[in-house]
């Protein structure tokens, strides 16, 4: 299963996070509200009622994460998104054909 939709998306995360952490807030290492921002965002999908089959997240019909938490994900992905490109064309790409 480590090459699952699921596990894909969970790297992907992750990389946006690390992206946003290192590029945006000029950290070396990921502050801990982001370790438990990326740990919440990986137990979600983990417990996705959709499984291998989900959409993108804010494309879904049942939104899984808590207000907070979905702000703040929502301000990585905004900021990450266009950058993943960049930094890991061949993820973003994935990511993008993905949908």
């Amino acid at each position: 299963m480590g090459n699952g939709r699921i596990e894909r998306e969970k790297r992907v995360v992750r990389m946006m996070i690390e992206l946003y952490c290192r590029h945006k807030l000029h950290l070396k290492e990921m502050p801990e509200e982001y370790v438990r921002l990326c740990d919440y965002a990986s137990l979600r999908l983990s417990r996705c009622r959709y499984g291998e089959k989900k959409r993108a997240c804010r494309r879904c019909t049942t939104h899984c994460y808590a207000p907070a938490q979905r702000e703040m994900i929502r301000r990585v992905m905004r900021w990450a998104g266009p950058r993943m490109m960049l930094y890991a064309p061949l993820a973003a790409l994935r990511h993008w054909l993905g949908r």
